[in-house]
């Protein structure tokens, strides 16, 4: 009980010095990337639980994680964790231009149990808040090299939200990726429209919530094969 007592107060100790940075920006939920890095000198732990399933499909569950380490002014360096891939990435950020910001973002991923790299992704997310509250994000993403027999992938998203109040706010994306060789197939590749919710608990944790639907086409018709829901938070700490 001693030890649990001590990581709590250590724990709410170390959020409370983060409070002199603005409040927390994160990556989840959704699928772009976000636009600006955490501040230097800062942790930040994003932890997810993701339920998907489809006609046919067994219930799948996994622990998407990321791990953002701010090193530099408008720098950061990523480790994340989800589906067997763990990903290393950094992130320049906060790129502005007439309104809009920017950043781009480099991965590498390796798959459980496999000490070679297997591909290398570039990401390049973009988003512009507006006078009413609204905004606009979205990403354009791909590979750059991939060292195993898949095809490379392109891959694009675009979003919208709002808030309701200081501490809400809510979103709608969609989302596609495909490989190079899909261009010229009848049945185009799969999409995705997502949604949620995200809760801003105090100046440095965020909780949220999200789910989505994933459609085929076959021919002229659209077909349901998964859906998915996940829920997480997102906290920081300074190091």
């Amino acid at each position: 009980k001693f030890i649990h007592l001590t990581s709590v107060i250590i724990l709410i100790s170390c959020m409370l010095q983060a409070d002199e940075y603005s409040s927390i920006g994160t990556s989840r939920p959704g699928a772009a990337n976000p636009t600006s890095s955490i501040p230097y000198g800062l942790y930040q732990f994003e932890i997810g639980t993701n339920l998907s399933t489809g006609p046919s499909m067994d219930t799948t569950f996994t622990l998407p994680t990321l791990l953002r380490m701010g090193v530099y002014k408008n720098t950061e360096l990523q480790v994340a964790y989800s589906n067997k891939f763990l990903t290393l990435g950094i992130l320049y950020g906060g790129i502005n231009f007439r309104g809009f910001e920017n950043s781009i973002i480099i991965t590498t991923s390796l798959t459980e149990n496999n000490a070679a790299l297997t591909e290398y992704n570039a990401y390049f997310p973009i988003s512009y808040s507006f006078q009413n509250g609204y905004s606009i994000w979205g990403q354009v993403g791909g590979t750059l090299i991939n060292n195993d027999d898949r095809n490379p992938i392109i891959s694009y998203s675009l979003a919208i939200g709002n808030n309701f109040g200081d501490k809400t706010n809510w979103f709608i994306e969609a989302y596609q990726s495909r490989s190079i060789d899909e261009e010229n197939k009848v049945n185009g590749p799969p999409f995705s429209i997502d949604y949620g919710f995200t809760y801003l608990a105090g100046n440095n944790v965020q909780f949220d919530i999200s789910m989505g639907v994933t459609f085929e086409k076959e021919h002229k018709n659209y077909t349901e094969t998964s859906r998915f829901i996940e829920w997480g938070c997102s906290f920081r700490l300074p190091y």
